[in-house]
């Protein structure tokens, strides 16, 4: 997502130097053996040490892999799978000297972020709907990652698959039908690791992160995997001073028939003095008494601007002052059984605790003035929320004729408890968009029990899964039916409902292995309701809202390429006021879109990996687009390895099309593009294997609206910003 304020300890420097001879040793490549006769034996794609036995390989270019997990269906390889999904490597986070979630998913078109680069929360919106932090899997599980934001050093892979689809993961914490983004933990590999990684970045942030690993016994069957980080300095706002502090720890015991798993992770991030602001020209600034405000000034009522004015530099420090923490723990257990060589068992369980303290949030603003003049808002909070999750499952694999199934059955429950109090200056001083002033802060609220909060929720989700995935005509069609019997409890609503949501996917391969042509029928699954009093209908439980998607594709492989195409349609319901003031299942957003997507090598030398996706979003009871959601987005990245040994450079494009910033389409942001650069070089000093990674993100230092966050507020884009890490491999 201990004291924010306790040093960190040196164990993991101590314990990567004390290893250093025995982790040094074990690292010494073998040369590979030559074959007995030209011809005789195929070629062995053999994994080197940042592999894992048990994931999808790493495809060429070593920035994504061949396959991805697919919650109930398990791995799956790209080509095979009946979704479009991408799964992105840590080398590409390695590559960008990335820190959070944030800096890997920049490089996926469907993704757009909601929220300002550095904001203390993660919200992005993929294929056109919104997802946040907390609604991460992990492991394929739900309710175990951060609240707020995720620390990319905890992880192996990021998986995501776009679009609704209830059946793969079930519900997340927080709804979202956006698709999963699943994050892998890392775990011990075949041979031991040790690496101590130094990052510095703009302005003056320094990190430091140690990665150890090791199996032990004559068989290697018990490992262990930690990752520590500390980080502090000025990042985000001028001035802002921000700190991350994690640590990690990944155990795993691999037996004849069994393996069991255990994750473990302590996660603090800390901001100070300041944050960016979002702004909106389209909201009317209310009228503030003497009384209710922090300055003592009495502030008169402001009419919305309805202009865009001109993006503020991109580290304008819009909140001095502010302060903020969020603390997060969790922990996932995992256990599988084989009980024959096509039957198993699998049981899991875990949770995760997350709380956030301080001016962190609620900093937006109402430009009132052509001059840039500024009403601001912020919020004093406390936010906290539990949540706890457990699933149980058989995977059998069995023949019916000529008909190979792959069939899964799963239980799983997930409780969430969340709950938020705040004390607000809503728009209560006047500020400047391009030289603001620092506000007079709120007094922190009182912590008065989750029942008890301003913001209280309460969620039990339960349901009952089962998948078969048939293979026919010799693997070349691959046809997945399935359904989720999914319900939704809200005990402070008293409301109870239930769905069952089914799936049914095809892949066909009518030419050969690197054709595969797929389509699917998946559905997403929103809480209902209990209408509120002041609506007629006040009491009636409505049903819990479901999204609906069709989508057609293609997947190609040309030479070292891999291409998802895909045509996709989502509709998506949700309550408005009808006649006779009722609140019903009455309106609809409706997506149609376009994707591509690829990865792998264009030439021996030169790696590809990025998309283009257009998307097409209505409401349909109100004839408007859809805000957020811009129809083009593109991600294109290059890497040339250069003839100097171990070098490599590139960069890559991003392009974010026309978008409207309120639900009125009032207001349009102009399109944007950027580019980032980076360069890796591989080397070794005093027989010591290093890492060198440099990159600059908006390389002309742009200044830019990125997008929206809500109903009218925009975002300025981050200014140019570098990052330059070392990693030295013990």
């Amino acid at each position: 997502m201990p004291s924010a304020h306790r040093r960190p300890r040196p164990n993991p420097i101590v314990l990567a130097l004390l290893a250093l001879p025995a982790f040094a040793a074990a690292q010494t490549e073998p040369a590979p053996a030559e074959p007995a006769a030209v011809g005789m034996l195929e070629q062995v794609y053999v994994r080197d040490r940042y592999e894992r036995e048990d994931l999808p390989k790493l495809a060429p270019g070593r920035k994504a892999a061949k396959g991805a997990r697919l919650g109930i269906l398990g791995a799956t390889s790209i080509v095979d799978a009946p979704v479009h999904v991408n799964a992105y490597a840590r080398e590409l986070a390695e590559d960008w000297s990335a820190l959070t979630l944030q800096d890997v998913l920049e490089n996926d078109s469907a993704v757009v972020f909601t929220t300002n680069k550095g904001h203390m929360l993660q919200n992005f919106n993929l294929r056109g709907l919104d997802m946040t932090a907390i609604d991460i899997a992990t492991n394929g599980l739900y309710g175990i990652a951060p609240a707020n934001q995720v620390p990319i050093e905890l992880f192996e892979r990021v998986e995501v698959l776009r679009g609704p689809n209830v059946l793969l993961s079930g519900m997340p914490p927080a709804s979202s039908v956006a698709g999963t983004v699943n994050m892998v933990t890392k775990r011990a590999l075949v041979k031991p690791l040790a690496e101590l990684t130094m990052t510095y970045g703009s302005h003056s942030y320094g990190q430091l992160h140690a990665d150890l690993g090791k199996r032990f016994g004559e068989e290697q069957r018990l490992g262990i995997r930690f990752n520590g980080v500390y980080g502090k300095g000025e990042m985000g706002a001028q001035d802002e001073q921000q700190k991350r502090r994690m640590a990690s720890l990944g155990l795993d015991y691999l037996g004849d028939r069994a393996r069991v798993s255990l994750d473990l992770y302590d996660s603090v991030n800390t901001i100070d003095n300041g944050s960016p602001g979002m702004f909106s020209f389209t909201s009317a600034a209310p009228a503030v008494s003497a009384a209710a405000s922090p300055t003592r000034t009495a502030l008169r009522a402001a009419p919305a601007l309805g202009v865009l004015l001109a993006p503020p530099d991109g580290d304008t420090n819009m909140f001095r002052g502010t302060h903020g923490r969020y603390h997060n723990t969790g922990a996932l257990a995992r256990a599988e059984f084989d009980f024959t060589q096509n039957w198993q068992g699998y049981v899991a369980a875990g949770g995760s605790n997350s709380t956030g303290q301080g001016l962190m949030f609620g900093t937006r603003a109402i430009v009132v003035g052509l001059d840039g003049t500024t009403r601001g808002a912020i919020y004093n909070v406390d936010t906290r929320s539990e949540r706890r999750t457990a699933e149980a499952g058989v995977i059998g694999r069995f023949d019916t004729g000529p008909v190979k199934h792959r069939l899964q059955f799963s239980a799983n429950v997930l409780r969430i408890k969340e709950g938020t109090n705040n004390t607000a200056c809503n728009y209560c001083y006047v500020t400047n968009l391009y030289n603001p002033v620092t506000p007079v802060f709120p007094t922190a609220p009182l912590w008065t029990g989750y029942e008890s909060a301003r913001v209280a929720t309460k969620y039990d989700f339960r349901s009952l899964a089962v998948a078969d995935t048939m293979s026919i005509a010799d693997e070349r069609v691959l046809l997945t039916v399935g359904g989720r019997h999914q319900s939704v409890k809200m005990p402070y609503s008293d409301y109870s409902e239930s769905r069952f949501s089914p799936m049914v996917a095809a892949v066909v391969r009518p030419w050969g292995d690197t054709v595969s042509l797929f389509g699917n029928y998946t559905e997403g699954l929103e809480p209902g309701q209990v209408v509120p009093s002041t609506y007629a209908n006040a009491g009636e439980a409505l049903p819990p809202k479901v999204t609906k998607q069709a989508e057609l594709g293609v997947k190609l492989q040309t030479g070292e390429l891999t291409h998802t195409i895909s045509a996709f349609q989502i509709k998506r319901p949700s309550f408005v006021a009808a006649a006779g003031n009722r609140l019903v299942d009455g309106g609809e957003q409706r997506l149609r879109g376009v994707e591509w997507s690829l990865f792998g090598k264009l030439t021996d030398t030169v790696s590809l990996l990025g998309g283009i996706t257009h998307i097409k979003s209505e409401q349909l009871n109100t004839g408007r687009d859809t805000y957020g959601v811009p129809e083009w987005r593109a991600r294109i990245g290059l890497d040339w390895q250069t003839p100097v040994q171990g070098l490599t450079v590139g960069g890559r494009l991003i392009y974010t099309s026309k978008q409207w910033a309120d639900s009125g389409n009032k207001l349009r942001l102009p399109s944007w593009n950027r580019v980032d650069l980076m360069a890796s070089y591989a080397t070794r000093i005093a027989a010591t294997p290093v890492r060198f990674n440099a990159s600059v993100e908006n390389v002309a230092d742009k200044n830019y609206w990125i997008g929206t966050f809500g109903d009218g507020f925009v975002m300025p884009g981050a200014p140019r910003t570098f990052r330059v890490s070392a990693t030295v491999s013990f």
